[in-house]
């Protein structure tokens, strides 16, 4: 996975209603750290746990936790919406995570980027599927079972 970073030549994926992938730019330095200290905590605590790659395997997609975070044509843009968490097209190789997901602190950021790494896997958003990955991958706090594909509440844990 890469950061999308202004100058990093990539062009996220159009904007589909408040859905937007942007460059994280100067402005977004605090984000941007948060989110370098989110990969680092997948990187270091969740790569590699055969409970969450068996999770992840068991998706629509069927790639494994740790070969989705190490492809690197998956990119991470940021995206102001300041009402749900992220964005990701259902087996795609875009996710964005919003500013709401920073309002509420680097584990919540962590929690969304493993959730949106299950969109990347083929999980819908009809069902627990994205979301549920979360208690395999050692997320349990950040866990919310009223989530069916997105956020239609408001988040019952600050991190």
């Amino acid at each position: 996975m890469k950061i999308n970073a202004a100058g990093s030549g990539h062009a996220g994926h159009v904007k589909i209603g408040d859905a937007e992938w942007l460059p994280y730019d100067a402005k977004l330095d605090k984000q941007k750290k948060c989110l370098e200290k989110a990969i680092e905590i997948c990187k270091n605590n969740i790569r590699g746990s055969k409970t969450c790659n068996d999770a992840f395997t068991k998706l629509p997609g069927g790639r494994s936790f740790d070969s989705i975070f190490d492809d690197n044509s998956v990119w991470i843009s940021y995206c102001p919406d300041k009402t749900v968490y992220g964005y990701t097209i259902i087996s795609g190789v875009d996710i964005s995570i919003c500013e709401y997901a920073y309002m509420w602190g680097l584990w919540s950021v962590v929690g969304t980027l493993v959730h949106e790494m299950g969109h990347i896997n083929g999980a819908g958003t009809t069902d627990h599927a994205a979301e549920g990955t979360l208690l395999s991958c050692g997320l349990a706090k950040v866990h919310d079972p009223t989530i069916i594909g997105n956020r239609e509440t408001e988040p019952i844990y600050i991190a």
